[in-house]
């Protein structure tokens, strides 16, 4: 993954076959396509914007002090808002429908449509999440990404610098994740963040919540410099590196996401801040 020859996805199959739903193996893929995995948790966590929070917003009964049931306001579900229906999570196996449905509701954006098309969509986003916080690269389950244009490095003058047209072919991910509403997102993704709970024990790490590691995994991109577009290259066998060692030393999902060219990590980067900082405020509760 530290050459930047993997900055494109070998093709090992139509574009158009979905890739089969993540089952967690004893060892570990290398190689891999960094951002495109974190636009696809962003894209899933972004569906609910229509949703009502039942299983965000409700609180347990307090203890009654009487024979008398408590008052209907110590415990009632949220008012759904106008034209919407209290969301009912479905199994993890068959939240799919779910995912897709109220994301074509709340956008038209036809790259997300794409990603949605794929199946195993909460087990897929877990994964990849937790391949970009533990710095791995989740390349296996996102080749449905896989850019049309392919990196070229270019000559200028006796240096070698990447080809601006290689960063192009990732404007269309960067866009898409730049027209999220962060605070969508982040009240969507707390409605869902019981199936991710359950995807995410496949992972064997029960003192650890789903929540920690997507906070590591937007922390990790956060700290990827947004370098120079002309930032020097150099031969290294059948490939090319970077020049600085500092950027090397990169994990191989901070340096997918690198190679996206600055422009792009900078638009992800900005929506990414919003939606830690959204993660970070209390919930909101519906005015009683």
């Amino acid at each position: 993954m530290s050459d930047l020859e993997e900055y494109e996805l070998e093709h090992t199959g139509s574009p158009d076959e979905p890739p089969p739903p993540y089952r967690p193996g004893p060892e570990k893929k290398e190689g891999g396509l960094f951002f495109p995995a974190m636009l696809a948790l962003v894209a899933i966590v972004a569906i609910g914007l229509l949703a009502a929070l039942y299983l965000l917003f409700r609180t347990p009964p307090e203890p009654e002090v009487a024979a008398t049931p408590p008052p209907v306001a110590v415990t009632p579900p949220p008012t759904p808002a106008p034209g919407t229906t209290p969301l009912v999570l479905p199994s993890l196996d068959e939240s799919d429908g779910l995912v897709r449905d109220l994301l074509t509701a709340v956008s038209t954006n036809p790259e997300l449509a794409r990603w949605l098309a794929q199946s195993g969509l909460i087990r897929t986003t877990t994964v990849v999440t937790v391949n970009v916080a533990t710095g791995e690269s989740p390349r296996p389950h996102l080749l449905f990404l896989e850019p049309k244009a392919h990196f070229v490095p270019r000559r200028v003058g006796r240096s070698f610098v990447p080809d601006p047209a290689g960063f192009a072919g990732y404007d269309v991910m960067a866009n898409a994740i730049a027209s999220l509403d962060a605070g969508a997102t982040v009240q969507t993704y707390r409605s869902l963040e019981p199936l991710f709970e359950i995807a995410f024990q496949d992972f064997g790490m029960p003192d650890v919540r789903f929540r920690t590691i997507l906070n590591r995994a937007i922390d990790n991109l956060l700290a990827v410099p947004v370098l120079d577009a002309e930032v020097e290259l150099v031969p290294h066998a059948t490939t090319f590196r970077y020049a600085d060692p500092r950027y090397e030393q990169l994990s191989p999902a901070q340096k997918q996401f690198l190679r996206m060219g600055p422009r792009n990590v900078k638009a992800v980067q900005a929506r990414l801040r919003e939606i830690k900082a959204a993660l970070a405020a209390p919930a909101e509760r519906p005015a009683p």
